[in-house]
């Protein structure tokens, strides 16, 4: 087993698995603050809701942070049973996740968070491709995340093709990578957690992530210029995984409640995620971030290489990794993606009970609590 846990941490965990037999505990890691919407509107609200759902017979006791795992441990402190669940970043791990990464590079040219959340979600938990590559992996996945649009916060003011040339880019993924040396930049590849420290230090110029994180990760306080310039939701990985033992752990009953909270909760993450954002820009100016829109020719090569770009580096990501039938998962997914923009046509992206139910109804409701997951 990796050593990632103090002693303290060690006892914290062991002391959880002592709780009485009548009551089931899952042990959790996210590794965001409890400001970052995927902390504390999703794993932090799920836990309340267990909490008050089952009176207590079914609680997931998270650590958020640092505290346990490091960023890029969520998948291998999963499989080593120091957790029982985890948010995991996929890029982050692409060996492991070939699938997973492959449709990771097709974020680049999504606009729409919502669809994007609750098709991968969908698709991860029925494709055969997909979840032939949980069960590899020892885990079952529950539940997805997409973020708002990322777009540049930049140290120095990078607005036009002639301005990006020569700066380094914290980029999300392979596919963003290859669009940042195509006009002139150097990607660099951190965890998100380094971001504060990168820009600080001049260790980069630029980051690609989403707005929220301005505020919520204080990066207004290192970078002054904000570029509207929308490069794609990102979505590797999962929001929630459980590892497959502790998943067949639990009973039935716990099962389905588990699969019954994730819908709302999942749309709450993603409705905060977006107004965090939105808030984070309005109040940006006060502090002191000058906040810009891309110029004309720096928006038209985006647009150029998504349209023409994307889907060959998807196949090429998936031969550099060994992903199977990268065309078949590629049309795969876009039609899981058609299927919900359809699905949420016309609904409004405010209206939590309705998202909730669509959700709920074309997916959730349908999870075997019996056999999903249980070998």
């Amino acid at each position: 087993m990796k050593q990632y846990l103090s002693s303290a941490a060690i006892g914290a965990v062991l002391m959880a698995a002592t709780l009485p037999a009548a009551a089931e505990n899952i042990t959790a890691s996210v590794w965001f603050p409890d400001s970052h919407p995927l902390t504390g509107d999703g794993y932090l609200e799920l836990a309340k809701t267990l909490e008050e759902t089952t009176g207590g017979d079914l609680t997931l006791q998270v650590y958020t942070g640092t505290s346990l795992l490091p960023p890029a441990a969520h998948l291998s402190g999963l499989q080593d049973g120091i957790v029982d669940m985890t948010y995991h970043a996929g890029t982050y791990t692409p060996s492991d996740l070939p699938e997973d990464n492959v449709l990771a590079s097709l974020g680049i040219g999504l606009d729409k968070s919502m669809v994007a959340m609750m098709a991968v979600a969908d698709f991860y938990m029925n494709d055969a491709g997909m979840k032939a590559m949980f069960d590899r992996l020892g885990i079952v996945f529950l539940g997805s995340y997409a973020t708002p649009q990322y777009m540049m916060i930049c140290n120095t003011p990078v607005t036009t093709l002639e301005e990006i040339k020569g700066k380094k880019i914290r980029t999300p993924s392979p596919v963003h990578a290859a669009w940042v040396e195509s006009v002139g930049g150097t990607p660099v590849s951190v965890p998100s957690s380094e971001m504060f420290s990168g820009l600080e230090k001049g260790q980069f110029d630029c980051v690609f992530n989403a707005a929220n994180d301005l505020k919520s990760r204080s990066l207004w306080d290192v970078a002054k210029y904000t570029t509207l310039l929308e490069v794609g939701s990102y979505f590797a990985g999962w929001e929630y995984a459980i590892s497959a033992d502790r998943w067949a752990d639990l009973s039935e009953e716990h099962r389905r409640t588990l699969l019954d909270a994730i819908p709302a909760n999942l749309v709450n993450i993603a409705q905060k995620y977006q107004e965090s954002s939105d808030v984070a820009l309005a109040e940006a100016v006060d502090h002191g971030v000058t906040v810009s829109e891309p110029s004309a020719d720096l928006q038209a090569n985006l647009d150029a290489f998504v349209a023409t770009g994307v889907e060959p580096m998807a196949f090429e990501t998936a031969t550099n990794l060994g992903a199977p039938d990268a065309e078949g998962l590629v049309s795969r997914f876009k039609e899981a993606y058609a299927k919900w923009d359809e699905l949420l046509d016309g609904v409004s992206r405010d209206d939590a009970a309705a998202l909730s139910k669509i959700l709920a109804e074309n997916l959730y409701d349908k999870v075997d609590a019996a056999s999903y997951g249980v070998n």
